[in-house]
């Protein structure tokens, strides 16, 4: 793994830190001022081209009263990968300085903190706040998806996606044995997935026990139980898990041998992506309804949500 992937890795779990009031951060010290080159403009002199522009103090402003954006930035550089994937230039940097915007910021004010995140200073009712805008570094969302089945131990096709399936951990029908944990790989669906919605079912219990879902790699939790369950009972339960943080993978663990089968309906991601052909706009899901591809879909969908009303409005 490069320096870079190790670094993006590492910032999948950042929580989402919005609605932080500026006024708390009223003492909180100015970041020191990155060291400029050699001054190209003076204040009121014009702004040198492909050269450093030093305004000193002084804040420079500008003002359309046209139709279209006061400002335009574009960088028509690209590159293309090996895989075809085009490369694009940077149109706009934000130089990272301090960890929060300063609580005399105007309304308006964005700034990029030392850790990545876009903040943005917000006035309303005379206050200030400071709001971080969303990225997929330190947020993240709910993926609905076409319901899917995981696993499910009575078929042993449906078995194939424990890693560790093995006499020890499986009777000789498929079963999770007694003080067993299976770990179920998900990387058919998700890649860099933070969590999954999903129904877990237990059949043919050999005893009345639970089951425990659980992120891999973490500890088993002791005082919890994702299903509970009693002798030769069906039984279903919906629940939500971390997914491991190093791998996709879920743990299950069953306190007395039963089959079990999980089926998701959501993934959580933040950095990562969920498999577009389980997407319920997708043209696996769609097809019988429309030609259009999956993109043309959700352009019409937002239209339409732009254009129509609610009824309860």
């Amino acid at each position: 793994m490069t320096e870079n992937q190790d670094k993006t890795v590492n910032r999948r779990r950042l929580l989402s830190r919005a609605g932080t009031v500026a006024a708390g951060v009223a003492g909180t010290a100015v970041a020191g001022a990155a060291v400029a080159g050699p001054a190209q403009a003076a204040p009121g002199d014009p702004v040198v081209q492909g050269a450093t522009n030093a305004a000193g103090a002084t804040t420079t402003s500008l003002t359309s009263t046209g139709t279209g954006p006061a400002l335009r930035l574009a960088n028509t550089s690209t590159s293309t990968a090996a895989d075809g994937t085009v490369l694009a230039r940077p149109a706009l940097q934000l130089t990272p300085s301090g960890d929060l915007l300063h609580s005399d910021s105007p309304g308006g004010s964005i700034g990029l903190d030392t850790y990545g995140n876009i903040q943005l200073v917000t006035e309303f009712g005379g206050d200030k706040y400071l709001d971080y805008v969303h990225t997929s570094a330190n947020s993240n969302q709910i993926v609905p998806v076409a319901p899917q089945r995981v696993v499910d131990t009575r078929s042993a096709g449906s078995r194939a996606r424990i890693v560790n399936a093995s006499s020890t951990t499986l009777d000789s029908s498929g079963r999770l044995r007694d003080g067993q944990t299976i770990h179920i790989d998900l990387s058919d669906f998700v890649f860099y997935g933070d969590a999954l919605f999903g129904n877990l079912t237990v059949t043919t219990a050999v005893a009345s026990g639970f089951v425990q879902v659980f992120p891999y790699g973490s500890p088993r939790p002791q005082n919890f139980s994702t299903i509970n369950y009693l002798t030769n009972q069906v039984v279903a339960n919906s629940f939500m898990s971390g997914i491991g943080f190093d791998a996709d993978y879920i743990s299950v663990y069953a306190a007395r041998t039963t089959h079990i089968i999980i089926d998701v309906v959501a993934f959580v991601i933040g950095v990562g992506a969920v498999n577009p052909e389980i997407l319920p706009l997708s043209a696996n899901a769609v097809s019988a309804r429309s030609a259009e591809t999956p993109e043309q879909r959700r352009a019409k969908r937002a239209a339409k949500a732009q254009q129509e009303t609610p009824s309860w409005k």
